[in-house]
């Protein structure tokens, strides 16, 4: 039940992060080299493929984590930081296939040939991981 928690959370914090992209670069002129991509795509559809293009690569991160240490997901901060240097080197790779293989079509071509191919792939994967790590642990028990 965890492990469905915490893809569920990523899901939505990813959907949610492409949305405020969307937003800022649509509206507020913020990460221009993105306008290409959401010009004429419903933000729903745009936020679909955001989460589960972090989903991919979470599942990716999942699966060798487990092999590594035997369980799915971070317990603790130790854990965290472990999982963390995984998803960064799986989200790297994630990005460059997505940019050579041209996984959204030509859309984005502006935004990597400003900011590069890996980076900024690997970092979303973190903050979505981070963001929710923190909601399941530290948040939700609280609610109950």
């Amino acid at each position: 039940m965890e492990l469905l928690t915490f893809l569920f959370i990523n899901f939505v914090v990813a959907f949610i992060s492409d949305i405020i992209l969307n937003d800022l670069s649509s509206n507020y002129g913020i990460i221009k080299s993105l306008k290409p991509y959401f010009y004429k795509q419903s933000i729903v559809i745009s936020g679909l493929a955001a989460s589960l293009t972090i989903e991919f690569a979470l599942l990716i991160t999942i699966v060798i984590y487990y092999l590594i240490r035997k369980t799915t997901i971070p317990r603790n901060n130790k854990e965290l930081l472990y999982f963390l240097s995984l998803a960064f080197i799986i989200g790297y790779i994630t990005d460059i296939v997505i940019y050579k293989k041209k996984i959204f079509g030509n859309r984005l071509d502006k935004y990597y040939e400003e900011y590069g191919s890996g980076l900024w792939g690997a970092l979303s994967l973190i903050f979505s991981i981070i963001l929710s790590y923190i909601i399941q642990k530290k948040i939700l028990p609280k609610l109950k």
